[in-house]
């Protein structure tokens, strides 16, 4: 079969080529993939920073997938041929505490579809039933395979945030994650949502945010609080939600974030954020962390979209899969905001 895989421990290595057909396991299920999605941590894969040594090489590159069951393995007896599905990012044990009290996101022995164990870049992929679920008939397999990164902001906001309903939110970053925890604010009734980003955001992503009904501060040009109380008429915000992986960006977060008010780090950060803590304590301001999803943020988000109360298909830009090398490209220039790759 025709697989995006990661062939070195070096920069680039990315490269189109045929694999050994995948094949279901004990209680797993054969998806022919139909769209797959390049994320962010593709794209850190692609460069090969220090911080994803981690990865298996070679390994067959992305979680973000969709497609209609092919075959299923011994024992497995959910799927049935032919019906829509689209997969978890994180392949968890079950047996660990986190797991048995529902936090699979964070189990101990977690392993990330794409990164320790091949993805769904390639004709087929083979995964644990469990991890599957049925995408709704209306839902393209281009907006289902995107459905994973908006379960993880589903996580962060519905489970990790302080947002309520009139409350004043900022969101920093304004790619696929942060244009979606911006949605899922809204629809929790938060008075006011503010998208904030570089001048490297500004050609495309700002004005996105913007036809999406989002107010924006391009921080290269505005000071960030300024821009955020011109838009709210506020003086702080009640809750940020930190989605941009910039270590300059917690430190935003904690000059914009009102006494008492929570800041919720949901990028992933190649660096370390040097912070006085002095006056987080004496504000009593409150750090959450979120990471990836569960299970019931994935139903959330194939619900939600479904439904057409959070957009993601103006974010995507489809190509077909043999011009999957051009989408990393692309995707490494800002050039497509979710490149999505289109095998069927």
């Amino acid at each position: 079969m025709l697989a995006i895989v990661k062939e070195e421990r070096k920069p680039g290595a990315v490269v189109m080529r045929d694999v050994p057909a995948a094949r279901p396991l004990e209680g797993e299920i054969l998806i022919r993939v139909h769209s797959a999605a390049i994320c962010g941590s593709d794209l850190h894969a692609y460069e090969y920073p220090p911080a994803y040594e981690f990865m298996k090489i070679p390994v067959i590159l992305g979680h973000e997938y969709a497609g209609t069951v092919e075959a299923a393995g011994p024992g497995a007896t959910v799927f049935r041929r032919g019906e829509r599905v689209m997969g978890e990012s994180n392949r968890f044990c079950g047996r660990c505490a986190n797991c048995r009290t529902g936090r699979t996101n964070i189990c101990e022995n977690n392993l990330m579809t794409g990164l320790h164990v091949d993805g769904g870049m390639a004709e087929f992929i083979a995964v644990p039933e469990n991890l599957v679920h049925r995408v709704p008939d209306n839902l393209s397999f281009e907006e289902a395979a995107v459905a994973q990164p908006c379960a993880v902001s589903f996580h962060a906001v519905y489970d990790n945030s302080a947002v309520v309903p009139g409350a004043a939110v900022a969101v920093f970053g304004a790619g696929v994650v942060g244009l979606t925890v911006a949605q899922a604010a809204r629809l929790c009734g938060a008075a006011a949502v503010v998208v904030s980003g570089t001048g490297a955001d500004a050609r495309t992503r700002l004005p996105l945010a913007r036809r999406m009904g989002f107010p924006t501060v391009d921080i290269d040009e505005e000071d960030l609080v300024a821009g955020f109380v011109s838009r709210t008429g506020r003086r702080r915000a009640d809750a940020v939600l930190e989605c941009s992986g910039s270590a300059a960006g917690i430190r935003d977060a904690l000059r914009l974030v009102r006494k008492g008010g929570t800041v919720t780090l949901v990028g992933i950060y190649g660096q370390d954020a040097a912070i006085s803590f002095a006056a987080v304590v004496r504000d009593e301001i409150h750090i959450k962390t979120s990471y990836t999803a569960t299970w019931k943020n994935y139903e959330q988000a194939l619900d939600l979209i479904a439904g057409g109360r959070v957009e993601v298909r103006p974010l995507i830009t489809v190509y077909p899969f043999r011009e999957g090398l051009q989408a990393f490209r692309d995707g490494l220039a800002r050039a497509a905001l979710k490149p999505v790759l289109q095998l069927a």
